[in-house]
């Protein structure tokens, strides 16, 4: 047996999984990603051994193992980026014509969704796919408010291969591997905390600094330009928009894409500031107005017209929440708001 296939996984070593038939094996990954071709390179100089574990972080898939020499070819995976890290031994991908390869020194390929074939060494690696959209959009959270994800989608949409030739990526490869390391937590993950750490995030955000280089200028040009200010004007704006617009439908992507800020930055602002998420604040804010119009009613108003007028299209919904904050039932209020204003 070769000396890498006895190395440990990253994660989950004691749980791997051996495969010896390579087309039982294409079987299993073809129902992960488009599998076109997969073999080995040379089945009687090397028997086939392939030794994996797989676990998840999130949404995320990943797959840490060792195989010995295969090629192989994936098809088109729009809006998918591959992720591969060599551990040890070496692949080789090809792509349009183009040849990329990953060893020791230059360990990470990644591959947004184009075809492509593939040829490795001995190796030991680990390969994860990624939602490009949400790279993207992690890219700019990271960049600031106001940045475009336009702004990344050079980046994004090539292949690439880092190296860990300069300082900064070095670094960040590290704590890639340090993060991916995390997963292998037995405790936390037999009391179901594993998930609360949010590893996905760590690594998208990671994974977005590493593939998107001008991060490192744009985070820096953030801070000269005083981004904490800019960050508490761009969510005042947005906390007047809404109130502008509480009559018409809401929703959390109109919100991302007014303020810049990311869905989970969108629900820890308002959380910070208003201990709620941002559509329970917006709700708050129509009950407040339908609470002001059933105290001054207009001619022919009706609990069904407020709560329909200020988005509410369930009226049972509208009676149930205003009672729960209120502690009174809003034909109540309408009652003596007719009372009081006659």
């Amino acid at each position: 047996m070769n000396s890498l296939a006895r190395l440990p996984l990253v994660f989950h070593d004691q749980k791997a999984v051996v495969d010896t038939d390579p087309q039982g094996l294409a079987t299993k990954l073809a129902q992960h990603f488009p599998v076109l071709e997969f073999a080995p390179r040379d089945a009687r100089a090397n028997p086939f051994l392939h030794r994996a574990s797989t676990t998840k972080a999130g949404e995320l898939t990943l797959t840490s193992g060792y195989t010995s020499p295969i090629h192989g070819c994936i098809g088109e995976n729009p809006g998918v980026g591959a992720i591969n890290i060599c551990y040890a031994g070496g692949a080789a991908y090809t792509v349009d014509g183009h040849s990329h390869s990953i060893h020791g020194e230059a360990p990470l390929y990644f591959n947004p969704g184009f075809a492509y074939s593939y040829n490795t060494d001995h190796y030991n690696g680990l390969v994860l796919h990624v939602d490009l959209k949400r790279l993207q959009t992690t890219a700019a959270t990271i960049g600031g408010v106001g940045i475009s994800e336009r702004r990344f989608a050079a980046d994004l949409q090539r292949p690439q291969v880092l190296s860990l030739r300069g300082e900064r990526q070095r670094e960040l490869l590290g704590t890639l591997h340090r993060a991916f390391a995390l997963l292998d937590a037995p405790g936390l993950e037999q009391q179901g905390e594993l998930g609360l750490l949010q590893l996905d995030d760590l690594i998208y955000r990671i994974l977005a600094l590493a593939l998107c280089p001008q991060l490192a200028q744009q985070s820096l040009s953030g801070h000269q330009r005083g981004d904490c200010s800019t960050r508490q004007r761009i969510f005042e704006e947005l906390l007047e928009w809404i109130q502008a617009n509480l009559r018409s439908p809401i929703s959390l992507t109109q919100l991302e894409q007014r303020s810049g800020y990311s869905r989970r930055n969108l629900q820890l602002a308002f959380s910070q500031r208003f201990d709620c998420g941002p559509m329970q604040w917006i709700r708050r804010q129509r009950l407040d107005l339908a609470r002001q119009q059933l105290l001054k009613p207009g001619p022919g108003d009706s609990v069904a017209g407020i709560a329909a007028r200020f988005g509410f299209a369930s009226l049972p919904a509208f009676s149930r929440d205003f009672h729960s904050v209120y502690g009174i039932r809003p034909s109540e209020l309408l009652r003596e708001g007719r009372r009081v204003h006659g």
